[in-house]
């Protein structure tokens, strides 16, 4: 757990230093290194189950239903979350899309040790052309912890423009990733107190990537300025207070303006994504998420 008094040193500087670094790049845009395939695969025991459970209360509770339809995870990785939106979502089929075919096969393996492989599948494709998807064939698309992998923001947009395609008209869609902070310097020590675990566990890849993640993380104007102009939905963007480090963006369904409908996580305690051990981190930042900043965008 990580310590409170780690939080407000590093939400001080957040405060107080108003000038925002420039975004540094991935160094690639796919994950296809064995030991990063590896060690991603161990995620549902990392800190990363926090965002993950985040998301997943953000969908459940702005879904215009409970359970049932069909979704797609894109840049899905190893699969567990798409196995999530399957588990504790309760969607009938669930579609995972990577560019990293060896990511693809451990997501596959791990849908058959699951016992979800007649609801979820996996496939290699490039999220920015999902031709293989048929125009409003989804209820719910997810794009999650994924958008900094992206080189810039029109191809972001490019991603948001074929979710929109892909998805009913009354479904949902989903944005979630990391949130650049002001300086590289409050980033690696943001880096350094959340990664102790990954360097404690060995993994060091996993490690390397999370760093390279906070660098090449959009700000949150920067990825709200990434939802197509002629979009017909209303968007909301959700972001923690004091220190930002992840956003969710919200595509609601067409001619609903209202967030969320509900409230709760869509899981009793004994099958929770977040080990026992974490969950003090994770009540601290859903309180951070749901009560912190959110913005509007589109609409009147």
């Amino acid at each position: 757990m990580t310590s409170p008094l780690d939080f407000i040193r590093m939400t001080f500087s957040q405060q107080v230093f108003r000038a925002q670094f420039a975004r540094i790049p991935e160094p690639s845009q796919i994950t296809d290194g064995d030991d990063q395939v590896t060690q991603y695969d161990q995620v549902m025991t990392t800190q990363l189950t926090i965002p993950y459970a985040a998301g997943l209360e953000a969908a459940h509770r702005a879904r215009p239903t409970v359970g049932g339809g069909a979704a797609a995870d894109l840049a899905c990785g190893p699969g567990h979350y798409t196995l999530c939106l399957a588990r504790h979502l309760g969607f009938d089929s669930v579609l995972g899309v990577d560019l990293s075919a060896p990511m693809v096969d451990v997501a596959l393996k791990n849908a058959a040790e699951a016992l979800l492989e007649q609801r979820v599948t996996f496939q290699v494709g490039d999220v920015t052309n999902l031709e293989q998807i048929s125009d409003g064939s989804l209820d719910f698309t997810s794009f999650n912890d994924a958008a900094h992998h992206m080189p810039d923001l029109e191809t972001v947009t490019s991603v948001l423009r074929e979710m929109q395609r892909i998805t009913k008209p009354d479904g949902l869609l989903m944005v979630m990733d990391l949130v650049r902070l002001r300086t590289a310097a409050l980033t690696e020590r943001y880096v350094k107190t959340l990664g102790h675990d990954y360097v404690e566990r060995g993994l060091s890849s996993f490690y390397q990537d999370f760093r390279n993640s906070m660098f090449a993380a959009w700000t949150a104007a920067e990825l709200r300025s990434a939802i197509p102009p002629d979009s017909r939905r209303i968007w909301w963007q959700f972001v923690p207070r004091g220190l930002p480090t992840i956003q969710i963006l919200l595509g609601l369904p067409e001619g609903r303006s209202k967030p969320l409908l509900r409230s709760g996580w869509p899981w009793q305690e004994d099958h929770h994504p977040v080990p026992l051990p974490l969950r003090t981190d994770w009540k601290m930042m859903r309180m951070m998420l749901f009560n912190g900043a959110k913005k509007k965008i589109g609409g009147s």
